[in-house]
């Protein structure tokens, strides 16, 4: 996918390593961090990818079911990546994220002609799409928190079209419960053609749930570009050592590069591919007011 995949795999080595590691750390059987969870609490339950559901609390909060995130652990792993992302930005989704991490693994791997790969290079379009999504999402959210709609129904239909599902259901039956296959459906059939073959294979970087579909990120970035305004980290573009090769455009996942070479971050997860690709630091990541 890259002219300079050799220079950058290791000089983004950790990055690649914090996400093969965010697999273990959050999906079953593994589920390390759930695991100390439930430990340090007491709970028996055995942990998997759902335990730190990146969709339910922000229901509860923008339905105002508050009394739901009362002493909840995915409550707590939600509010702790939204005030990470006030500092540091989308370090979840950029460093760990395991739903993430499959399809952008799947992109960088399977060899396509780049005329197949998808990308929008304008990010007004891009944030009007990822943004419109959320809003829908709020919406549904405010409605049953109104109760002028059916939680069972739609409560439902976005369990159905989850990644998490799909991801800890394929973990599950490679790791032996074969009951796992009777979860399939055409909700998670559709899930998985948009989130690894679309939004995998197809899109340049292999973030296309990530950057549409993903309440949670969606949130986070959000956060992270009022955190980039009042001084915060954040990935900055410095123009006179741009040499206008282009390539920070292929490189970066989340398409949060414009076409001036400025960082869009309400889409930037800060994951360092494009400050590692570019030989002549045209990207930095800093902290303090901008000049």
């Amino acid at each position: 996918m890259f002219m300079n995949a050799k220079l950058v795999l290791p000089r983004n080595k950790l990055r690649y390593l914090a996400l093969f590691a965010g697999f273990f750390l959050f999906v079953a059987p593994f589920a390390l961090i759930s695991r100390l969870v439930y430990y340090a609490l007491g709970n028996v339950a055995e942990p998997d990818l759902h335990t730190i559901c990146m969709r339910m609390p922000l229901d509860w909060i923008f339905g105002g079911k508050f009394y739901q995130m009362t002493g909840s652990v995915m409550a707590a792993f939600v509010i702790t990546i939204l005030v990470v992302a006030i500092f540091v930005g989308p370090l979840f989704c950029g460093w760990l994220c395991p739903v993430g991490a499959v399809s952008e693994a799947i992109s960088r791997t399977v060899p396509i002609p780049k005329s197949l790969r998808i990308s929008i290079r304008d990010t007004n379009i891009t944030m009007g799409l990822r943004y419109g999504f959320l809003a829908g999402f709020v919406a549904i959210s405010l409605l049953l928190g109104l109760k002028m709609a059916s939680s069972t129904e739609l409560s439902t239909i976005c369990c159905r079209y989850c990644t998490s599902s799909v991801l800890q259901n394929v973990v599950n039956a490679l790791f032996g419960e074969p009951s796992s296959v009777e979860y399939w459906h055409t909700g998670s059939i559709i899930v998985l053609v948009s989130w690894l073959l679309i939004g995998g294979i197809f899109m340049v970087g292999g973030r296309g749930w990530c950057l549409f579909f993903c309440p949670l990120g969606a949130l986070s970035n959000l956060i992270h570009k009022g955190g980039a305004k009042l001084g915060f980290f954040r990935t900055e573009y410095e123009p006179k050592s741009c040499k206008d090769c282009d390539e920070c455009t292929v490189s970066c996942p989340m398409w949060a590069i414009k076409e001036d070479g400025s960082i869009e971050n309400g889409l930037c997860i800060n994951c360092k591919e494009c400050q590692n690709l570019c030989l002549n630091g045209a990207y930095k990541f800093k902290r303090g007011r901008a000049t």
